[in-house]
């Protein structure tokens, strides 16, 4: 009996290996992709607005919950946290226009406001009227202006790291930018894409190099769209970032409850946007996560989902 399971331990690890050799990476990627989704209990969708094809994940049951990804992501950022969010809410994980497998068309325009009006239209096509909203990163500054907008369709607002908080410390990677670095998020190279990586975690989640390198190469193909977008998002002048609609003048009279999450350790963002965001928000609930980075929902997803079920479900 102990051979015969020997024997086939070996067997399963033999064809791994030549699945691993033999099979294209990018193959190998969507496997890993594909896997991930599926525990989390997601499904692949689609739709159509104004031209534009959007590309979703859609799972679970409960009031929706709409998740929008930070700049140089995509709609799959969220499949770890969403395998904690499933049970409760019907998840919607979004490829905002520009990113991901949505439309990528640099001749468009990708600033906020753009952004906002296109998210209420995707939302009206799927039917949904009222919804929590949580955003990260420039996901944040979307979800953000898109609750001042639309204030009575939000039921709860959550903020991870969000970017567009003007009163917030300067962060480590925008206080080198203004000394002439180039943007982290903007790598032109593997070993720059490699550095972004370490850049945005405490601890760096596993990934085997192949994948790295495709990903790596796949952010460089992207690198004209994405610095158009960048520059869109962020309007820089003089090597500074000045949002035209930041979320510390937006929000001032936002009455709905807000979650703010951050990572203590963010080295983007700076973690003093929270407390900013708190004084123009009263109402708002702050969680500051210890040893996380920015990306909380990738590094720490367990803990991150809990935050938001222990606010958006207390009695």
């Amino acid at each position: 009996m102990i051979k015969k399971m020997s024997f086939v331990l070996v067997s399963i690890a033999l064809l791994l290996t030549l699945l691993y050799v033999f099979t294209p990476i990018s193959t190998l990627f969507q496997y890993m992709i594909n896997a991930e989704r599926s525990i989390s209990g997601l499904r692949l969708h689609n739709l159509k607005t104004d031209g534009l094809e959007i590309e979703y994940l859609r799972g679970g049951s409960g009031t929706p919950l709409i998740l929008l990804h930070g700049f140089g992501a995509d709609k799959d950022n969220w499949n770890r946290a969403s395998g904690y969010l499933t049970e409760s809410f019907d998840v919607v994980a979004i490829d905002l226009p520009g990113f991901g497998n949505s439309t990528d068309n640099i001749n468009l325009d990708y600033d906020v406001f753009s952004q906002v009006s296109r998210l209420k239209k995707i939302l009206d096509i799927l039917q949904i009227k009222e919804f929590n909203l949580a955003g990260s990163s420039m996901g944040g500054y979307i979800a953000g202006n898109f609750s001042a907008r639309y204030p009575e369709r939000v039921k709860n607002l959550w903020l991870i790291s969000p970017f567009g908080v003007v009163g917030s410390e300067k962060s480590e990677m925008f206080s080198a930018i203004k000394n002439g670095h180039n943007p982290m998020v903007l790598p032109r190279t593997e070993l720059e894409f490699i550095q972004l990586l370490d850049f945005l975690f405490v601890e760096r989640p596993f990934i085997p190099e192949p994948i790295v390198k495709h990903l790596a190469t796949k952010a460089e193909k992207r690198r004209e769209l994405n610095t158009k977008i960048y520059e869109q998002i962020h309007r820089m002048k003089n090597r500074e970032a000045h949002p035209e609609s930041p979320l510390d003048e937006v929000l001032k009279n936002y009455k709905g409850p807000v979650l703010v999450s951050w990572g203590h350790k963010d080295r983007v963002l700076h973690v003093s946007g929270a407390k900013v965001l708190k004084k123009i928000i009263p109402q708002a609930q702050i969680n500051i996560m210890a040893s996380v980075g920015h990306l909380p929902m990738i590094e720490n997803p367990k803990g991150t989902a809990n935050s938001f079920l222990t606010f958006a479900l207390k009695p």
